[in-house]
């Protein structure tokens, strides 16, 4: 059986996804140490925002074009990106995740047009623009054949 925390945060994203009176945008309180979680209809993608005792962000996993240029992670100076992340009051960076921080078992499939927002952090998918997470003026959007970060 998977822990309290994450079971309720699982349940939480759960309700906010399966509402038949879902609005275009799901609003949740969010608390330090909850965590939303989803996956885009693609399967392509697979995104969180993260709230804890620092500043909120949102990040997510997926086949980054190959014009990206590396970033330095798992443990290397130089990588191929798999990833985007933003954090509140900053600009949004290609990174790469050498662990699942976004990408936890049981997300639940977010979809398109509808929006998650939790802490600040809005994000959306798109089937033609992909996933865009935004926080204040900054934020991402990406998908396999392009991406923009601000």
């Amino acid at each position: 059986m998977p822990s309290p925390i994450l079971f309720r945060r699982t349940l939480i994203v759960a309700a906010l996804l399966a509402s038949a009176a879902l609005p275009t945008a799901a609003t949740a309180s969010a608390q330090p140490g909850d965590s939303y979680f989803f996956t885009t209809p693609s399967g392509q993608w697979h995104c969180g925002i993260v709230v804890s005792d620092g500043p909120a962000w949102a990040g997510c996993r997926g086949p980054v074009p190959a014009s990206a240029p590396n970033v330095q992670g798992g443990g290397v100076a130089s990588i191929h990106p798999n990833g985007v992340a933003v954090t509140s009051g900053q600009h949004a960076v290609l990174r790469f995740y050498s662990d699942v921080s976004v990408d936890p078992p049981g997300a639940h499939v977010l979809p398109y047009g509808r929006t998650v927002s939790a802490a600040g952090i809005d994000c959306r998918v798109d089937p033609t623009s992909g996933v865009t997470c935004r926080v204040g003026d900054h934020g991402f959007t990406i998908s396999a054949a392009s991406y923009q970060l601000r």
